[in-house]
């Protein structure tokens, strides 16, 4: 049984003819015709999700890590608002979401019915592109219209950059009339892949202009990784001019690559500083979590190209000079093939650094208080070969950094917008569709505030959880500003003394809880043990993590 509405069967027949999968649809009653529509289609992967909120986040963690539009849909008013942060977050990490809201006639709108808002456009600001659908089909141009910005819709959601697209659709009663006829064939509108690249004569000056640059940094940060990239990237980690640069949400992890970037730039003189100054910055990639690189590379003596087939001009570093709009493994392929190398001690002598300040890390690590730096390095150890880890934002996305990582480990996070709102329910759709372990790593008020991230049937045994619970905003005594004011603890840090111990409970989950290292330990061995979906909480001490991490710069410094 479909609904009886033509502007549904089309959508419907429309997403599967586009490879559309996975459908979210959350409570209500106006955008009933699609809950009956998709409630025994079998060409969908189709589940109920009652809070928008959290069904938004999980959707974005399905399309994140299987690569492909998700469809996410809503009843009218404020649900459509709750679907939001996850749609900004999916803008600017360049992941497709099919957002379907459903709505009231134009003409009932501010008119003071219930659950009615204006959602013409309602999230303009974070989508490739907003689409109000006809109803009233009188006219074979609505027809026609409604197929061809359909098709149009979903195709934008992949091309020519990735991202989120919002359908509203104006439905009148009676929600709930179906048919069970053979539908009529709506108009699928294939589109053609094609390949974007450079001229040779293109090619050959910008290899021109690199071969003139003793110290090159390319720097990538979120990215969505190929391993023909990796290799590519790899060849040119080798040349003498070129030290690569990554961070752990790039997916790009080599012995060849400096991964911990404020490790190295927060634990050099200023003389070193600025040798590791670039004469140039290639970039590829999304957001960049250090905000040490980024104050390095906004100096008047850096020129900074972006390589990406991005729609958002990113003056990141304010040296922007080139933009070259091709994918970035073609890029090095066609360029590192053209380049004549020169004279550099730039890669050894980073690499050599680099090399000294990883043993460091571990020596002070071994024998430092236990704190949420400890526990980051002894969770980053445990996690087992060829996992998929979804960072927590805030400080957890920083400890990260600070030591090397698993190459076999794929790292993802909300890094787009970088809010603590989702990051739990994104974990969650990321573990659902991910066929081997995920792990989220994430700190206590993210995990308490997306408490609802539990509630719906995505909940797969494949989905470990380590709480790092220090008893608020920990990154607020770790940034400056924040511990000059008499309003921390209150306004910034928010101390409390809640637990993830209750809502384990309230949702049937293996718990586990570690105080200190021995009890970490055990910890982990039990939670990567557990036959469930687990959580492992570990207590740290909110009022020396600060110090802790200071020490560790300081010591890494005073013994390079």
């Amino acid at each position: 049984m479909i609904s009886d509405k033509r502007a549904i069967q089309d959508i419907t027949q429309l997403l599967y003819a586009k490879g559309v999968y996975h459908v979210i649809i959350t409570p209500g009653s106006r955008n009933a015709p699609f809950s009956i529509s998709f409630f025994e289609n079998r060409n969908f992967d189709v589940h109920s999700v009652v809070d928008e909120r959290s069904a938004a986040f999980i959707a974005l963690g399905l399309a994140q890590q299987s690569d492909k539009p998700v469809a996410l849909i809503c009843t009218s008013g404020t649900a459509a608002l709750n679907f939001s942060p996850a749609i900004a977050e999916a803008y600017y990490q360049e992941i497709p979401l099919i957002v379907i809201t459903a709505d009231r006639p134009m003409e009932w709108v501010d008119q003071g019915e219930g659950q009615t808002i204006n959602q013409s456009g309602v999230f303009r600001n974070f989508v490739r592109s907003s689409y109000d659908i006809i109803q009233d089909l009188n006219d074979k141009d609505f027809e026609w219209y409604n197929a061809r910005v359909m098709n149009e819709a979903i195709d934008k959601a992949m091309h020519p950059v990735r991202g989120p697209i919002h359908l509203n659709f104006p439905l009148r009663e009676s929600l709930y009339k179906t048919i069970d006829a053979p539908l009529e064939e709506v108009k699928v509108i294939e589109r053609v892949e094609r390949s974007i690249q450079l001229e040779p004569e293109t090619v050959k000056e910008l290899a021109r202009e690199i071969s003139l640059k003793k110290k090159v940094m390319i720097l990538v940060g979120q990215f969505h990784t190929e391993h023909y990239t990796l290799s590519k990237l790899e060849e040119w980690a080798k040349l003498p001019n070129v030290v690569v640069f990554t961070e752990s949400h790039s997916g790009l992890e080599s012995p060849l690559f400096v991964g911990c970037i404020d490790r190295m730039i927060m634990t050099v003189t200023q003389e070193q500083l600025e040798f590791i100054r670039p004469d140039l910055v290639i970039g590829i990639g999304k957001n960049i979590i250090s905000r040490k690189i980024k104050g390095l590379l906004r100096s008047n003596r850096v020129e900074h190209w972006y390589v990406g087939e991005d729609a958002l001009l990113m003056d990141t570093f304010q040296r922007l000079k080139k933009i070259v709009p091709v994918a970035a493994d073609y890029f090095f392929e066609a360029i590192g093939s053209q380049l004549c190398v020169p004279d550099s001690d730039y890669n050894r002598t980073i690499m050599a650094w680099n090399a000294t300040k990883q043993q460091l890390a571990i020596q002070y690590a071994e024998h430092a208080k236990f704190s949420d730096l400890t526990v980051c390095k002894e969770v980053l150890k445990a996690i087992p070969d060829n996992s998929r880890v979804q960072m927590g934002n805030s400080s957890i996305a920083r400890y990260i950094q600070l030591f090397d990582r698993n190459s076999s480990l794929r790292f993802s996070g909300n890094r787009g917008v970088s809010g603590i709102d989702g990051c739990t329910s994104t974990a969650v759709g990321a573990a659902y569709v991910y066929e081997g372990l995920t792990t989220l790593i994430t700190g206590d008020l993210s995990f308490l505030y997306d408490s609802n991230a539990f509630w719906n049937e995505f909940v797969t045994d494949r989905l470990k959880i380590i709480i790092v619970n220090n008893g608020g905003g920990g990154i607020f005594r770790i940034i400056e500003g924040p511990p000059s004011t008499q309003a921390l603890e209150k306004f910034f840090e928010t101390s409390h003394q809640r637990n993830g111990s209750y809502l384990a409970q309230e949702f049937k989950l293996a718990y586990f809880s570690a105080s200190n290292e021995e009890d970490l330990k055990i910890g982990l061995d039990k939670l990567f043990a557990s036959l469930g979906c687990s959580i492992l909480e570990v207590f740290t001490p909110r009022m020396a993590n600060d110090e802790v991490l200071r020490d560790f710069f300081d010591f890494i410094k005073e013994n390079s």
